[in-house]
């Protein structure tokens, strides 16, 4: 899965993909990480390897600290 092309409006978007991540990341604390799929599979999900019907992705929305990850690792791959 590709992004679709840019409007121009890359300062907006940058906020909004800041005002998720914030969200995202403090909102499902998750300490003990229930339901934590493996490493592997969140390295799988942060370069779109998965089908986007796969479940882990859905974890990702109620877990902060899996999606802290994900984000980690597309951000250290250069993926936003």
């Amino acid at each position: 899965m590709t992004r679709p092309p840019q409007s121009g409006n890359d300062d907006a978007d940058d906020a909004r993909d800041d005002d998720l991540d914030a969200v995202f990341s403090a909102a499902n604390p998750n300490p003990d990480r229930v339901g934590c799929p493996p490493r592997e599979v969140l390295a799988e999900l942060a370069t779109r390897q998965r089908p986007i019907g796969d479940p882990a992705y859905v974890h990702l929305t109620r877990c902060s600290p899996c999606y802290r990850e994900v984000r980690a690792i597309q951000k250290q791959r250069g993926n936003r």
